[in-house]
């Protein structure tokens, strides 16, 4: 091969790589996952319900690049699925996390006395199932944990702003369970409504599940959590829902000032429940881009 030939030999090469690293990069997930991931058991195979890690980067003229990761969250999960996030936890400059507390409140989470009846049905849950509470697990303390969430004040002020409140919001779940259209969408999303015939609620009261009963039930609200995102765009509607909106923008309040000041990589550690509103105001209002998306265990089924 002539030393013209060579030179020419290895633009074409150049050339192709270049076009082979902006194709990878173009088909990098532009779109939002589900809110959740479900493998059900086969035989011997344990299933999974997996929760998304989305990554999201922009440039920045006086920060450079800067990358913000939603990292959903259920509120009970397998031990493992909370010591890996806990370890993630440390390669971010902040993270975001949720919890609808006043100040205070957030300084007494590592304190086993400072219960909520909310938080101890939570803690009955988890045993019930043979998880773990969040709370419980997660390491609330950590230099870089930041508070990013509404207050309980702030909350009812934002439900009674928006003709809200927890009556309301009952009633509106009651009616969807009846509404066929309802039942169509969560078909369509995957959902089959599961089954616990011969489960006997009494027994398990008195006697604690079986490894069988507890594996059928842990199943159930599996399906139960992967059906919610339908059920969550019908209680937002075309207004939204302060559980959601107003919480995400208190969220996103406070992810602009860790921007403002300097901060380049950080985590919102929120319910998965809160990604798509969450992902619209990242991308339509802030200007990120999705570049990632990973998929994390938090139960085996």
């Amino acid at each position: 091969m002539s030393k013209i030939g060579l030179k020419k030999f290895l633009l074409i090469i150049t050339a192709i790589l270049v076009a082979v690293v902006l194709v990878l990069r173009d088909s990098a997930p532009k779109e939002l996952p589900s809110i959740l991931k479900l493998t059900p058991p086969q035989g011997s195979q344990a299933g999974l319900l997996q929760v998304p890690i989305v990554s999201y980067e922009r440039a920045s003229a006086s920060n450079g690049t800067e990358r913000v990761d939603f990292i959903g969250a259920v509120h009970l999960g397998e031990p493992a699925y909370y010591a890996d996030l806990n370890k993630r936890f440390k390669g971010y400059d902040r993270v975001l996390f949720e919890l609808v507390a006043d100040h205070g409140r957030v300084e007494q989470l590592e304190d086993p006395n400072q219960d909520s009846m909310l938080g101890a049905f939570q803690r009955a849950f988890s045993q019930l199932l043979g998880l773990t509470f969040q709370l419980d697990e997660i390491n609330y303390g950590a230099p870089n944990f930041v508070h990013a969430d509404l207050s309980p004040t702030q909350l009812a002020q934002a439900m009674t702003a928006r003709g809200e409140s927890v009556a309301t919001l009952l009633l509106k779940l009651l009616r969807f369970s009846f509404d066929p259209k309802v039942r169509e969408d969560l078909k369509r999303a995957g959902y089959e409504e599961p089954q616990l015939d011969g489960i006997n609620p009494v027994l398990i009261a008195l006697r604690g599940p079986t490894p069988k009963e507890r594996a059928r039930i842990k199943l159930f609200f599996a399906q139960g959590l992967v059906s919610s995102d339908v059920i969550m765009k019908y209680l937002e509607g075309e207004n939204g829902i302060s559980l959601i909106d107003d919480r995400n923008i208190a969220a996103l309040d406070v992810l602009r000032q860790q921007l403002k000041a300097g901060q380049k990589h950080l985590g919102i550690f929120y319910g998965v429940g809160h990604l798509p509103d969450m992902h619209e105001r990242l991308t339509q209002q802030l200007g990120f881009k999705i570049i990632e998306i990973e998929w994390v265990t938090a139960w085996m089924l």
